[in-house]
C-alpha cells in the first residue's frame, strides 16, 4: 500500500508534458473576415536640398475597417480577394504640415492579388489615385496571416523560419532579397496560442533598397484555427530611390480578425473577373481643374505646384525618365499656339543646349485637339541628355506642354509611353 501510494503521489507531482499545438490556417476560397486595422508611423524622411541632406520629421496615423472574402489560394495563403472598406483614412504631419487622405465612396470595393512583384489592388468601379493606392495597398496585408505560421504541430518554445512568400506579402517588398524572419510558439492555454514573429528582411520597393528589423506578437484561436489578432512593429530603414526620399521609420499596426458565419451584403455576389486594362490605371486630376488624366502605375507623381506636375517613369525600378506637366496659357477658342512660339519656348528652356534635333511635327490626337512634338539631343547641366517637348491643345483653347527629360541610352527603353501619355491628358475636371 505504501509503495502505490508514493506511486500516485511520485506520477501526480511529475512534470506536465505540454502537448502539440497545431499551429496552421486552412486558407480556402470563400472564407469571409471582417478585419480592423491601426497604424502609427514616426521618424523622418532625408532630403537634400542645395546639396545639403535635410532631416523631416514625419508622424503618421492610419485606419481601415474592411470585410474581405477569399477568392483563391496559394502557398497556404490567400491569393486573390475582395474588400469592402467601410473605413480607410490617413493623416500625415510631414514638417509640421498636415496631410489627409481618405478612400472615395465610389472605390471602397477593392479586389487584392498577390503577385512576384507584391501586392496589386484595384477598384472594379476605376481607376484609383495614386493616393488611394496607397491607402489600400501599403497597409499590413491580412493575406500574409496563414503564411506567418509554421502550417504544422508544434510544442510550447519551438521555432521555425517565416516562408519567403509569406515575408514578401507582410513586408509590402516588390521584391524579397533576403529573408531573416523566424517564427516562436511562446505559449498555449485558454484557447489561444501566442507566437513570435522576429528578425530581418530586406527588399526593393520602388527601386529603392529597404532593411527592416520585426517584431511581431500574434494570437491564434485554436478551435477555429485562425490568426485573429497580430501587432507588428517594424523599423524601416530605406535608402533613396527614384520616385521616393530616404527615411528612417518606426511603425506599429495593430490587426485584429474575426470570421464571419454569413457573407455580409456588401461583398454579397461579389466575385470580379481580371480587371479591363482601365480599371488598373491610375487617376490624376489637377487641383486647379485645368487637366486631368490617367496613367499606368509604372509612372510616379514626384512634385507638385500651383504650376506644374511632375512625373517619373520606373521600369523594375529603373528610372527612366522624368516628365513635366504645365497648364500654359490658354488661346482663343479653336486656336493654339503657334510653332514659332512652342519653338521659342524650347529654346528657352533653363539649363537646355540643344546639339541635334531627332523629329519633329504634328501627331495625330483625338478629340478636336492640336499636337505638336520636338525630339532633340543636347545637354542639361552639362550632362548629355535627350527631352522630348508636346503641345497639347483643346478645342476650347486649352493647352499644357508636356516635356520628358531622360539620358540618351533610356531612349529606346521608353518605347512611346510618352506619346501614351501626353495623349491622355483631356482638359478640365470631367
Amino acid at each position: 500500500m505504501f509503495i502505490r501510494a508514493m506511486v500516485v503521489v511520485l506520477v501526480a507531482a511529475a512534470p506536465t508534458v505540454a502537448q502539440p499545438v497545431q499551429l496552421a490556417e486552412p486558407a480556402k476560397a470563400g472564407d469571409v473576415t471582417r478585419v480592423t486595422l491601426e497604424l502609427t508611423v514616426a521618424g523622418h524622411l532625408v532630403v537634400t536640398q542645395d546639396g545639403k541632406k535635410q532631416d523631416i520629421k514625419l508622424d503618421a496615423k492610419a485606419k481601415h475597417a474592411f470585410t474581405e472574402k477569399t477568392l483563391a489560394v496559394e502557398d497556404r495563403m490567400p491569393l486573390r480577394s475582395v474588400r469592402n472598406y467601410s473605413e480607410a483614412i490617413a493623416t500625415a504631419l510631414v514638417g509640421g504640415e498636415k496631410d489627409v487622405h481618405e478612400l472615395a465612396t465610389d472605390r471602397r470595393l477593392i479586389v487584392s492579388t498577390r503577385t512576384s512583384d507584391g501586392a496589386v489592388c484595384y477598384a472594379p468601379a476605376g481607376p484609383l489615385t495614386r493616393d488611394e493606392l496607397d491607402l489600400v495597398a501599403e497597409h499590413l496585408d491580412p493575406h500574409c496571416l496563414a503564411g506567418l505560421l509554421p502550417g504544422k504541430a508544434l510544442k510550447v518554445g519551438d521555432t521555425w523560419a517565416v516562408a519567403n512568400e509569406a515575408t514578401h506579402a507582410a513586408c509590402l517588398f516588390d521584391s524579397l532579397t533576403k529573408n531573416a524572419l523566424h517564427g516562436k510558439l511562446a505559449s498555449a492555454g485558454g484557447g489561444f496560442a501566442v507566437f513570435h514573429i522576429t528578425g530581418e528582411a530586406e527588399g526593393i520597393e520602388n527601386g529603392a533598397k529597404v532593411s527592416l528589423k520585426i517584431d511581431a506578437v500574434g494570437r491564434f484561436h485554436l478551435a477555429s484555427s485562425r490568426v485573429v489578432e497580430l501587432t507588428w512593429r517594424q523599423t524601416d530603414d530605406r535608402e533613396q530611390g527614384p520616385a521616393s526620399p530616404a527615411s528612417k521609420l518606426e511603425a506599429v499596426a495593430i490587426l485584429k480578425r474575426e470570421a464571419l458565419a454569413e457573407e455580409p451584403k456588401e461583398l454579397s455576389g461579389a466575385n470580379p473577373g481580371e480587371p479591363v486594362a482601365a480599371a488598373r490605371l491610375l487617376r490624376f486630376v489637377d487641383h486647379r481643374g485645368r487637366f486631368r488624366f490617367d496613367y499606368p502605375r509604372e509612372w510616379h507623381i514626384t512634385g507638385q505646384t500651383d504650376d506644374h506636375v511632375i512625373l517619373r517613369l520606373l521600369d523594375k525600378g529603373e528610372l527612366i525618365t522624368q516628365a513635366t506637366i504645365t497648364a500654359w496659357k490658354k488661346a482663343e477658342p479653336g486656336q493654339h499656339a503657334t510653332v514659332e512660339d512652342f519653338k521659342k519656348a524650347v529654346s528657352e528652356s533653363p539649363g537646355w543646349v540643344p546639339t541635334r534635333l531627332l523629329e519633329e511635327g504634328e501627331l495625330a490626337v483625338d478629340g478636336g485637339r492640336w499636337l505638336y512634338r520636338i525630339a532633340a539631343e543636347g545637354k542639361i547641366e552639362e550632362q548629355p541628355a535627350v527631352q522630348l517637348f508636346h503641345m497639347l491643345a483643346g478645342p476650347k483653347g486649352d493647352q499644357a506642354a508636356i516635356t520628358f527629360a531622360l539620358r540618351p541610352e533610356k531612349l529606346k527603353s521608353l518605347a512611346g509611353r510618352d506619346a501614351s501619355l501626353v495623349k491622355s491628358l483631356a482638359f478640365g475636371k470631367e
